[in-house]
């Protein structure tokens, strides 16, 4: 009996109909960049893992985690925290530099950037529904897929004729309470206020920080369009 409905709940209309009804407001995907230099031969590979609740998105790589919250007034507040050191700075959504465009944070790609490029052709349907992109800047060449259904990047390559650059989805789970204790266990960590720091100099970790440049306005850690990592303004307190 047990076969019958699962086979009849496979071939219903919504299945069909390319909805997904994952959990999809909580994520974890991780990722894979590839970096490969032509002249010199020099291949590089990160990793880094995205992690989502409707509100808040992380990208966590080895070194540090960037956190980002959408307030109520939309405004987008930042927290990076240490993994080693369990601690964390917050800034101010002020103390950010440049437009902040929620869909870049929580999707790595902007509804915008998508909207620019030419869609070429789509396969699967309901969670697996794959839209494929491209777009053409100058010598620079960039080829994107997107499951649309979970908002989720699945790759995206960057090449021209001496670089490639490709962030490549290899694995994506979405089991809520996965989502929330992680994000649970970030939030318990010691945070400074950005604003604090140049007042909290004989602290090891902060004075390590400083020196390492970590705390600047507006580092992102994240991609902009072209994949390069966004750098944002170096601005540092005296």
């Amino acid at each position: 009996m047990k076969a019958a409905i699962l086979l009849a709940s496979l071939l219903s209309p919504l299945a069909v109909a390319g909805q997904c009804d994952m959990n999809t407001g909580f994520t974890q995907a991780d990722y894979t960049v590839t970096t490969d230099i032509v002249a010199n031969k020099q291949h590089t590979e990160n990793t880094f893992t995205l992690w989502r609740t409707p509100h808040q998105v992380a990208k966590q790589n080895p070194q540090f985690i960037e956190l980002w919250q959408q307030l109520r007034n939309q405004q987008i507040r930042p927290i990076r925290y240490f993994q080693h050191a369990q601690r964390g700075i917050e800034y101010q959504p002020s103390e950010v530099q440049g437009e902040q465009d929620w869909s870049s944070k929580y999707q790595l790609v902007s509804d915008k950037f998508l909207a620019s490029m030419t869609h070429q052709k789509s396969t699967g349907e309901g969670c697996e529904l794959t839209e494929y992109y491209t777009q053409q800047q100058g010598d620079s060449k960039i080829e994107l897929s997107w499951l649309a259904n979970q908002k989720l990047l699945k790759a995206i390559r960057i090449s021209t004729p001496t670089y490639s650059r490709e962030i490549t989805l290899t694995a994506s789970h979405h089991n809520q309470q996965n989502v929330q204790t992680e994000f649970a266990k970030w939030d318990n960590y010691q945070t400074t206020d950005y604003a604090d720091i140049g007042d909290n100099e004989s602290d090891p970790f902060l004075a390590k920080m400083i020196n390492l440049g970590f705390v600047e306005h507006g580092a992102s850690g994240f991609y902009d369009a072209q994949g390069n990592q966004l750098k944002g303004e170096h601005g540092h307190h005296h």
